[in-house]
């Protein structure tokens, strides 16, 4: 009897490895696809999610940021209730004031720049949600219907003078800092 040639058994095995490869390949589960990525909080259709969440007043944000800052990463609202006469601030279904904070730039050479929250209410709103102080922290402006308080929450650094002349709007497409 002849024996096989010596290639035979490799060959053997390497066919044995395309078929387990093969089978493998068929049997293995395909991952889903990866999740679209969500809008950033520098975006338009960020800023129009965060505002869907409940109805009320809107947003009034500057056209540019002010040397130094940065785009905000957060949209609050609070909502004023009278019940026994005493008034509630809480998330409910309607905005009475918008809020939004604004930092400086990160690594930015403005080391002396506030922390500023500008607050948003309407002017016949009989609540105060949003501070109605006017001095060298706070600075009041009105946007149509709109008181905008615009002020400092830092401890070092309060001056709000770089906001006063800041061109205000309502329109998102209108602000120059959102993608």
């Amino acid at each position: 009897m002849k024996s096989a040639p010596r290639w035979m058994p490799s060959a053997v095995a390497l066919g044995l490895l395309a078929v387990v490869l093969v089978f493998w390949h068929a049997t293995t589960p395909v991952p889903p696809p990866a999740p679209p990525e969500l809008p950033g909080p520098s975006t338009r259709e960020y800023v129009r999610a965060q505002l869907k969440i409940v109805r009320g007043v809107k947003i009034v944000l500057p056209v540019n940021l002010p040397a130094g800052y940065d785009y905000p990463t957060a949209y609050h609202y609070a909502t004023a209730q009278i019940a026994d006469d005493q008034t509630t601030v809480s998330g409910h279904d309607r905005a009475d004031s918008r809020s939004v904070v604004f930092y400086p730039a990160r690594g930015g050479a403005q080391a002396d720049l506030p922390i500023v929250i500008m607050c948003v209410q309407l002017t016949d709103l009989k609540n105060e949600l949003c501070p109605s102080t006017a001095d060298s922290r706070h600075l009041q402006r009105h946007y149509r219907h709109s008181r905008v308080a615009i002020y400092a929450v830092s401890k070092a650094h309060w001056d709000v003078a770089a906001w006063k002349t800041v061109r205000l709007t309502d329109d998102l497409n209108q602000v120059r800092w959102l993608r």
